[in-house]
């Protein structure tokens, strides 16, 4: 189930605080293995936080991801 794809939000805390409120987010998405490259999505509109989670969720699971990282300076 893509709902237990788990999004690390360390680094972005560290430099902004918790994630909150509507913003263009970007996350990127770390591949499984090592040759195929990891994919950047940063949303195409404001959305509020949890909702991005949801749809960069739906999309690591599509690639067969493990782990998302939310980018804090995109």
């Amino acid at each position: 189930m893509s709902n237990d794809i788990r999004i690390d939000i360390e680094t972005y805390e560290r430099r902004h605080g918790k994630p909150t409120g509507k913003a263009y987010w970007t996350f990127k998405i770390i591949s499984p293995t090592v040759t195929a490259k990891d994919k950047v999505i940063t949303m195409d509109t404001a959305v509020p936080f949890k909702a991005a989670c949801e749809r960069v969720r739906r999309i690591a699971a599509l690639r067969r991801s493990e782990l998302i990282v939310l980018v804090p300076d995109a």
